[in-house]
């Protein structure tokens, strides 16, 4: 009997062991930066769905976007920000992308990528970039600096956009067009916002690769950035150097603001906003920001069968297994779930200008112009590709007149 006991005590004891080294396996992050699951990945995964999904239940839907769809005041913070953004493509090859983020002391940190297939020209861009840093002339709740102006004309409905000025190309910077762009947004297509919709665990999963301590989540809650999204068309009337081109883009805009922004706390993202001739909206990506979250997975998609935003479940894109050295894919794919349904995505890249973010150029952007296929029907639109940008204005590019 004894010596029964003994072997079950024994038994046991070995159990216990191992459970514990499972439990308590914490692994090296890949390349030192990117997370990888410890011990207690899935209870702490299942811990964090339990309590986003409780949270997603109690909060109330937000159906009052008014008070958003307008310029935001910016906090006290040095770094506060307040930015709107759109991103469109047709099947034609054409392209608009344009941004606009609100700072402190008349800094608006901007650009304008504009490509019209017919034109020839190829891409062009606004007089300052590669740098993003342009001025207002006096303070004001728009978004508008140096000849870009951003318009909400309607919450949730309609935007203006507005441009009048010089814009070289991208090929060939030292030929300079005359551009004049007057466009507007509309839409009646259901938004995305990231403070309510984001899929719970797969919000949870990204967070449990995280080592959590007081000091995590003192920081996840001070680095709260408040996001929404929504797809619509825009239709551009462009004048370059006389010559009138009309486009129809179907485009994606979005509201970020916060009370501050620092982006050299962004190690990487990759992000992609494309159409597909089917209907569907695609917005979603990984990013790094080791801070908080060194594997976020992130996104949507809007399906026109239903006519229903789905949230992405789950992605299989790895940012350190894509241009980890600073330059990022130009051929690949990825396959991601939402709405239980699997998706696999192929990109091509056409045409890739960067630029450098603000006026230290804290990091360096790749506004990539692609093809897309997804689940063999064919697509249009652009991946967004951020690295930090530890150099600063001491990196090499461009030449020295055209750095602020």
């Amino acid at each position: 009997m004894l010596e029964l006991l003994d072997i079950l005590v024994v038994g046991f004891s070995i159990c216990i062991i191992i459970v514990t080294k499972l439990l308590d396996r914490h692994p090296a992050p890949i390349l030192g930066i990117y997370q990888r699951p410890n011990g207690l990945y899935w209870v702490k995964a299942w811990f964090m769905y339990t309590v986003l999904s409780l949270r997603k239940l109690l909060k109330k839907e937000e159906t009052d976007f008014t008070h958003l769809e307008k310029p935001q005041k910016l906090s006290h913070h040095e770094k506060a920000i307040d930015a709107v953004y759109l991103n469109g493509a047709n099947h034609l090859g054409d392209h608009l992308v344009v941004g606009t983020a609100r700072r402190k002391h008349l800094l608006v940190d901007g650009f304008l990528y504009l490509k019209i297939c017919s034109s020839g020209l190829g891409v062009l861009e606004t007089p300052k970039l590669p740098g993003t840093a342009l001025y207002k002339t006096e303070e004001s709740n728009e978004y508008d600096a140096e000849g870009v102006k951003i318009t909400p004309l309607e919450p949730m409905r309609k935007w203006r956009l507005t441009y009048r000025g010089k814009m070289k190309e991208n090929r060939d910077r030292s030929k300079i067009h005359d551009v004049a762009i007057d466009a507007v947004w509309t839409s009646d297509l259901p938004w995305f916002d990231y403070d309510t919709d984001m899929d719970p665990l797969c919000m949870a999963k990204s967070m449990a690769y995280e080592k959590w301590n007081r000091t995590y989540f003192d920081v996840l809650k001070a680095n709260h950035q408040s996001h929404y999204e929504q797809f619509g068309v825009l239709k551009a009337s462009v004048v370059i150097d006389g010559v009138n081109f009309d486009t129809l883009l179907d485009t994606v805009r979005d509201h970020s603001f916060s009370v501050h922004r620092e982006w050299r706390q962004f190690k990487r993202y990759g992000l992609h906003f494309f159409s597909a001739e089917n209907g569907d909206r695609f917005s979603l990506g990984k990013v790094c920001l080791p801070v908080t979250f060194s594997r976020l997975t992130i996104g949507y998609v809007y399906s026109a069968e239903d006519d229903k935003i789905h949230a992405v479940q789950d992605c299989d894109l790895e940012l350190f297994q894509h241009g980890e050295l600073g330059t990022p894919p130009k051929d690949y794919a990825f396959s991601f779930t939402a709405g239980g349904k699997t998706y696999t995505v192929k990109v091509n890249v056409v045409d890739s200008p960067h630029f450098y973010i603000s006026k230290d150029w804290e990091a360096k952007v790749f506004e990539r112009l692609c093809r897309f296929e997804v689940n063999g029907v064919q697509g249009w639109g652009a991946a967004e590709w951020q690295y930090r940008n530890i150099q600063g204005k001491n990196v090499s590019d461009y030449s020295n007149l055209e750095m602020e």
